[in-house]
């Protein structure tokens, strides 16, 4: 079996969304005062890489404690998005560029879609396609699948489906079917939280 490490690397200065809090690492123990090392972390729920969960657009939308392990791991597909939807209004990151992607790559119903954009987009339509095809999760190597006022997020998060953003490895990785896991913390309460990023095939 070859595993696949998809999480970017957090650390104090890594980049976040425009008003989200920094990271920043602060010791508050150490070895020379305290014999042991403790260090306090204060980052963002939706620093580096990371899951969204409906209350992160819906103020009763599920949060993501109330998700079940078995719900973060299942199969999927890597589809390659990285020439459509980029930042210009290039019309094919819409329904019909991502369902011709999807014939080679079909994705099994209740599954999770990881779409490759290097920079680009996802629009309502495409959207509304994975929704059609009955998805659970959607990821992406960049910080967000939409901008404001943020359409996509708002169709996926209000169906339940989970994002997954700041994906790193997809070059090693490849196209095609994977199976995959996203876990986070169980942070009670929490709009979405840092995720171990993981993907694999036998």
């Amino acid at each position: 079996m070859k595993v696949f490490d998809l999480t970017l690397p957090l650390h104090p200065g890594v980049a976040v969304r425009p008003g989200d809090p920094s990271v920043t690492f602060q010791l508050a123990c150490s070895h020379e005062r305290d014999g042991f090392q403790v260090t306090q972390l204060c980052l963002g729920s939706h620093s580096g890489t990371h899951l969204d969960a409906p209350r992160h657009f819906f103020p009763e939308g599920a949060t993501m404690d109330q998700y079940p392990v078995e719900r973060l791991v299942g199969p999927g597909v890597v589809v390659d998005c990285r020439f459509a939807g980029k930042r210009g209004g290039n019309e094919s990151s819409s329904r019909g560029f991502l369902a011709e992607q999807l014939l080679a790559h079909p994705i099994p119903r209740g599954g999770f879609v990881i779409l490759w954009l290097e920079g680009g987009l996802v629009d309502a339509e495409a959207a509304e396609l994975l929704l059609e095809l009955g998805v659970s999760l959607v990821g992406t190597d960049g910080p967000s699948l939409d901008e404001p006022p943020y359409p996509v997020h708002r169709l996926l998060l209000k169906h339940g489906v989970l994002l997954a953003e700041n994906l790193s490895g997809l070059e090693t990785l490849g196209v095609g079917p994977a199976n995959f896991a996203f876990l986070p913390l169980a942070l009670v309460g929490a709009d979405g939280a840092p995720v171990r990023a993981i993907a694999w095939r036998d």
